[in-house]
């Protein structure tokens, strides 16, 4: 029986193609956000992925909104709550839509496909509100529901507007290797020191055989000026590139050998075979890598590259090697076990 308040709002008189659509809208948005879940994407989709709806990640918040969704659509035909509550999500949906695709294109600068398509799914579905609603009489009813569709995507874009947040926002992690492990190895080098430069093959074999046990650092000494030009793409390809460094960390390292200062086009030329694709990243985190870098040499008191710094949180302990004598395997896993007494 439907209530007073909400006969407006009772089920219009659907065919089976319209119904079929709706339906259609919703499993479509529920199987994309299960898409991003599973990260079933491409690169475009990671940069997304840094955003949040009020803390939730945006694929776990569309799986659970499009599961209500289907719930709602299955049960329009009993309950009219049901109906107007289908129309208040789908329309507060839109209008973050709106938000969602404006972030891509002027603040992530890149297309995700399956973004894209939950919101095609999100408006498809509308359209088929719309056209549900609007066919029936009499008029009156038909205003008093525009004008809770236009309520609902109101709210949806303010909430969106407010609710998204980068979570880049917070400090970047410039460290590799295992997290929780009390003992981070520090490698310091110049991007123009030829005997940084001889030494990288060792760097990668120590790097290969420490990494699961160890975090790890990669710290610019700008003993030559021009390895500030670097650092920027050093600490963006930490921060967001892990998997890859040391792939990127050798591209660097040949452009270096072909200019000191390098243009976005020669370090994107350089990267690209290795399927990444340079991002903006803001001044703050570049200056929170530069002040990271400086605490760390002037901390151990390095004064010359390159040096490996082993240093354990626990034992407050640290030891420092220096050149290419001292930089070894044996000599680095030595010095852990003696720091962790």
């Amino acid at each position: 029986m439907i209530s007073p308040d909400l006969r407006i709002f009772a089920l219009p008189q659907q065919s089976r193609v319209s119904s079929a659509l709706l339906w259609l809208a919703a499993l479509a948005g529920f199987i994309l956000s299960l898409m991003g879940i599973l990260e079933i994407c491409t690169d475009a989709c990671a940069e997304t992925a840094k955003f949040t709806i009020f803390g939730l990640d945006f694929s776990w918040f569309g799986l659970v909104f499009f599961a209500v969704l289907l719930v709602l659509v299955a049960l329009r035909h009993r309950f009219s709550w049901a109906w107007l509550l289908l129309i208040v999500l789908l329309f507060s949906a839109a209008g973050a839509e709106l938000h969602f695709i404006w972030l891509q294109k002027y603040v992530i600068g890149t297309w995700c496909p399956i973004c894209l398509s939950i919101a095609a799914a999100v408006y498809f579905g509308a359209c088929v509100l719309l056209y549900e609603l609007f066919r029936r009489k009499p008029m009156r009813n038909n205003l008093k529901h525009a004008t809770v569709m236009v309520a609902a995507f109101s709210i949806g874009l303010i909430c969106a507007i407010f609710g998204v947040t980068k979570e880049s926002q917070a400090a970047p992690d410039f460290f590799l290797g295992n997290a929780k492990s009390p003992v981070t190895i520090y490698f310091i080098s110049d991007w123009f020191c030829p005997a940084c430069r001889q030494l990288e093959p060792r760097i990668e074999q120590i790097h290969a055989a420490l990494v699961k046990e160890t975090r790890i650092a990669y710290i610019d000494f700008p003993i030559h000026a021009e390895t500030n030009n670097f650092t920027p793409y050093n600490l963006q390809f930490l921060a967001f590139e892990k998997q890859k460094y040391l792939a990127l960390r050798a591209a660097l390292t040949e452009v270096s050998k072909k200019t000191k200062t390098p243009t976005p086009e020669q370090i994107q030329a350089a990267v690209a075979p290795h399927g990444v694709k340079l991002r903006q990243m803001n001044y703050a985190d570049i200056l929170y890598g530069l002040q990271a870098n400086l605490t760390t040499y002037r901390g151990f008191d390095v004064t010359a590259t390159p040096s490996v710094v082993v240093a354990n949180s626990k034992t407050r302990k640290h030891k420092l090697f220096v050149g290419d004598r001292q930089i070894t395997l044996p000599a680095i896993q030595a010095a852990m076990l003696e720091i962790g007494k």
